[in-house]
């Protein structure tokens, strides 16, 4: 248990005594390959799940499955996002990390022996969406800790790493379908993330990497000492209920600023993470073949490879404004959304698959930043709070989404619903621009 005390301990001498500053850098570029990892082989290959899952939707209930598995799956998300912000409080980010990446690889091993879509629902939805939900707030947790000056452009460059698993994974899937089946495929991706617990295993306490400042001096081992035996003899003392109090840190909701970017981000992460789901769905709708609509999603994360390399490079020199660049992206993408469900010809719908993927990345690799700006000191139960919101509103939206099709036959109101998702933040951050102006004047 030493590594989750020197978690305690490390924030107990920060805020006393500030004789240390996070590394920003060193340990923390290691730290931030893992991070990138755990993108990469959980977003990476969700980016597949349409193109994986199409030929056993069809064989079950039809395309109104998929939204229930995404739905349960971010619901199983949101809730265990939830419990590791909390247990982040109390241990270290490895073990934490590492029961993420368990339920991960198990969800994946019993993924392989599905036969009907409650089943998936089960394996996939509830087991591996929970594993990927506590991983998510060890990672950014751990990546905020190492990283401050050059924290955006280190969250641009890790979360290349999805990027470039969002190119490959579709072109890999389709290959791998074609030759080894609908089974071996599904044993292979699991084999591939196994790569999740070496990536949490270097979630090593920020407090061993710190970096001592000149003008300050260094606090004494019987201090270590001490504190270590007080918060041992506090956390014995706690009961469940205090626990769970302390860290939900619900006084956070009375901050109008935040709440307003807690709700925004939420509904434009609905919009985001349905579309990757339902996109190739569409596709296939449209009577693309499985290569044309893997080409078009790998185009798709192509140009997001290259956007998040252009603002990695551009915010390493220059500062920017991540919540405004998040509302432009999010205007933007509501056109969009439309756009892609206006015409079925495949030139077009590849540009409008690029313009969206360039787009994608003020969504994907700004909502961390934004949310640290509207909770700069509080950040892992910021953190909680939001993927709480937003997968609570996916378990709703998602499942609603696969009603429309169901009532309607067609995608097209399932785009026009995430598009409104989109309106619901543009219109928030709005009004509150505009009442903060006020009140500033």
């Amino acid at each position: 248990m030493d590594e989750a005390f020197a978690h305690l301990e490390g924030n107990n001498l920060r805020n006393n005594k500030k004789t240390e500053i996070p590394p920003d850098g060193g340990w923390g570029y290691i730290v931030c390959i893992g991070v990138g990892f755990t993108f990469m082989l959980g977003f990476g290959s969700s980016n597949a799940f349409g193109i994986l899952f199409n030929n056993f939707f069809l064989e079950q209930d039809g395309a109104s499955g998929l939204p229930l598995v995404i739905g349960v799956y971010n619901g199983a998300l949101s809730i265990a996002g939830f419990l590791s912000g909390i247990a982040l409080k109390k241990y270290s980010f490895r073990q934490v990390g590492l029961v993420g990446a368990g339920l991960f690889v198990l969800g994946d091993i019993l993924t392989i022996f599905v036969q009907r879509t409650y089943q998936l629902v089960f394996t996939f939805g509830v087991i591996r969406g929970a594993g990927f939900g506590v991983m998510i707030p060890v990672s950014f947790t751990a990546f905020n800790c190492y990283f401050t000056k050059k924290r955006t452009a280190m969250m641009s460059a890790n979360q290349t790493m999805s990027s470039m698993a969002s190119i490959t994974f579709p072109i890999l899937v389709t290959y791998l379908l074609s030759e080894y089946g609908f089974r071996w495929t599904l044993g292979l991706v699991m084999a591939v993330d196994l790569h999740l617990i070496f990536a949490m295993i270097v979630m090593h306490p920020v407090e061993w990497h710190m970096i001592k400042t000149a003008d300050c001096p260094e606090i004494g081992e019987d201090n270590v000492v001490g504190t270590k035996s007080t918060s041992r003899h506090e956390s014995i003392q706690k009961s469940i209920i205090k626990v769970i109090y302390e860290n939900v840190e619900l006084d956070l909701l009375k901050d109008p600023r935040f709440v307003s970017t807690l709700i925004g981000l939420g509904f434009a992460f609905v919009s985001d993470v349905t579309y990757l789901a339902m996109e190739p769905m569409l596709l296939f709708s449209y009577g693309y073949s499985q290569m044309q609509v893997a080409t078009c999603v790998m185009i798709g994360a192509i140009a997001d490879l290259a956007a998040r390399f252009c603002l990695a490079v551009f915010t390493y020199f220059y500062n920017v404004d991540s919540k405004k660049l998040f509302f432009a992206g999010t205007c933007v993408t509501m056109v969009l959304r439309v756009a892609l469900v206006s015409s079925d010809n495949l030139n077009f719908v590849i540009a409008i698959t690029a313009v969206s993927g360039l787009v994608r990345c003020s969504v994907q690799v700004l909502f961390p930043l934004v949310l640290v700006s509207a909770a700069p000191d509080r950040f892992p139960a910021a953190l909680a709070l939001h993927i709480l919101f937003s997968g609570f509103l996916m378990l709703m939206a998602d499942p609603l989404i696969g009603v429309i099709y169901e009532t309607t036959g067609s995608y097209i109101n399932c785009f026009l619903a995430m598009s409104f998702c989109c309106l619901v933040c543009i219109v928030l951050w709005t009004v509150e621009y505009f009442v903060s102006r006020k009140h500033s004047s």
